[in-house]
């Protein structure tokens, strides 16, 4: 299976990874634009292996961008279809990066800005135990989890106050839904944001994760 050109970061064979990071850019992005976010989450994470993989399809007006599914006439109708289409190619190359650096899934994050985060969001709604954590900026389900699916997985939203383009409306819905599921979901509305992955934004989705994971090895000790 092709997935175009991937950059990886980090850990080598001699000093092995205690997790994967896996970046999802957004449509009309490319992996080279979530790099210095990768850089970033390095920072908090340094022994993490990053892996910051290219979208499967070319963005219709810009030829040198990628998306990982078609805009051209999306809708509320057949968003969820579109990404349920490359849902294998996603959870193939997630695997293999998790083969690679023989990280388990529990120590596997999906971190992603827009329409990334939503791959990353559906990915762990559709494919259990593929990864244990979700960093999402700006992003949306396709569909709101249903009552009484079980979701492996810690997720955090990031969004901003003022985003034209993915309201934070769909932040606020996710995390009540995934709280009325028992999912540990935390949301951070940054209120003189809009549409866009700033340092301060990417800051505060590290800072979640590494809260994240600290909580959970608190908890495997009781």
């Amino acid at each position: 299976m092709h997935f175009g050109k991937v950059y990886r970061f980090g850990p080598t064979p001699e000093h092995p990874a205690n997790h994967l990071f896996v970046f999802l850019h957004a449509s009309g992005g490319d992996a080279r634009s979530m790099i210095p976010a990768a850089f970033k989450f390095q920072g908090r994470f340094p022994s993490a292996a990053l892996v910051v993989p290219t979208g499967f399809a070319s963005y219709e007006s810009d030829r040198a961008s990628q998306q990982w599914y078609s805009t051209r006439g999306l809708n509320d109708d057949n968003r969820m279809a579109r990404v349920s289409a490359i849902l294998p190619r996603i959870e193939a190359l997630v695997r293999r990066e998790q083969t690679n650096y023989r990280v388990p899934g529990e120590r596997t994050v999906l971190i992603g800005y827009s329409q990334g985060g939503t791959v990353a969001l559906e990915t762990v709604k559709s494919v259990p135990g593929l990864a244990g954590a979700v960093v999402a900026y700006a992003a949306r389900f396709a569909r709101l989890p249903k009552l009484g699916s079980h979701i492996g997985a810690r997720i955090h939203l990031v969004h901003g106050g003022y985003d034209s383009v993915v309201s934070r409306v769909h932040a606020e819905r996710a995390a009540r839904v995934l709280a009325g599921l028992h999912v540990p979901v935390t949301l951070d509305v940054i209120e003189d944001l809009g549409h866009a992955l700033t340092h301060e934004a990417i800051c505060r989705g590290s800072l979640r994760l590494l809260q994240g994971i600290y909580e959970g090895r608190r908890a495997t000790l009781h």
